[in-house]
């Protein structure tokens, strides 16, 4: 997708005009992406802020008889109905995760690549359909912030930031000063969408609070976790003994002996049970959770989220 440096050189080494090149591919190639039924799905799936009157037709056999338009019915002699059209002024609001284990990545991209490939295919989307985007970019502090704005121009700003934003992916997770500041950034009704991989949420000073934050968070708000994840994060090759450590905890490491089926079996299970409780306590919180697999295009993934959501509203509606 662009966001890696070339083979043999390091995260270090790439330029800035490397960065932004890789920045403009992306957006180029999102807005691309996010077309036609991608686009479709997206507005059905965010819905708009509420409806406005558009016209009065003749009324059809079939049409809801609650909205016959008493007034032109009775000046033509004959039934109109309204016609309404959704008033989208919708804002859709990105959190970023930029901290050190958005680096790791076992398929030749860091899982900070899939989440702002992720992030510019719905920034790109909500453009396409006039709503508003904003963005904070966050690690062991808030980075980067782009204010709410619209139009071509803007996106591509914020696509770009992102970009930036996640090639120097470092320091550890601090969920709470992005929560504070996405209670700052956001007004009731916005859609926020979290892209993370949630990693600082099972255990350490800052757990006991978070829940209550996130749930606080989407009291309000229509908030959806991206969690990205990368294969190594489900299963473990068979390859004898490897040297394992937390990326935004350096100093410590541990050794894993991977060539054991028992080791596999219960790392796998270990990692299952995670995936579970994630979710489990993401749905107390109100928040739907879209899970993002490192190294293959969020495109199809997200589509289906649109899909899914898009339908349980409209039966939730009938």
């Amino acid at each position: 997708m662009g966001l890696r440096s070339k083979r043999g050189t390091s995260a270090a080494n790439v330029t800035s005009a490397d960065l932004a090149r890789a920045a403009r591919v992306l957006s180029l190639r999102s807005w691309r992406e996010a077309t036609g039924l991608f686009a479709g799905n997206y507005a059905s799936a965010f819905r708009g802020g509420g409806i406005e009157f558009e016209e009065s037709r003749p009324y059809v056999v079939g049409d809801d008889v609650r909205t016959l338009d008493w007034v032109a019915t009775a000046r033509m002699g004959e039934p109109f109905v309204k016609c309404f059209r959704e008033e989208r002024n919708q804002t859709l609001f990105f959190a970023l995760d930029t901290s050190a284990s958005m680096a790791f990545g076992t398929t030749g991209l860091p899982k900070a690549a899939t989440a702002t490939h992720a992030l510019a295919l719905l920034a790109a989307a909500a453009g396409r359909a006039g709503d508003r985007t904003g963005l904070i970019a966050f690690g062991d502090a808030v980075h980067r912030e782009i204010p709410v704005g619209r139009g071509m121009a803007h996106t591509w700003d914020l696509i770009r930031a992102a970009a930036f934003a996640a090639a120097n992916a470092s320091g550890r997770t601090d969920f709470s000063g992005a929560l504070r500041s996405l209670l700052r950034h956001t007004r009731q009704h916005a859609t926020v969408v979290i892209l993370s991989d949630f990693r600082g949420l099972e255990a350490g000073p800052q757990r006991d609070g978070l829940w209550p934050a996130l749930a606080s968070l989407a009291r309000h708000r229509d908030v959806v976790a991206c969690v990205v994840f990368d294969p190594r994060e489900e299963s473990l090759p068979n390859s004898g003994t490897i040297r394992i450590q937390d990326p935004e905890r350096p100093g410590r490491t541990f050794l894993l002996h991977s060539g054991s089926a028992r080791t596999r079996e219960r790392y796998r299970v270990v990692c299952a049970a995670r995936r579970q409780r994630l979710d489990r306590e993401l749905r107390r919180c109100g928040i739907e959770s879209l899970w993002l697999r490192n190294g293959q295009s969020p495109l199809h993934g997200l589509g289906r989220f649109f899909q899914e959501r898009a339908t349980r509203r409209a039966r939730a509606m009938s």
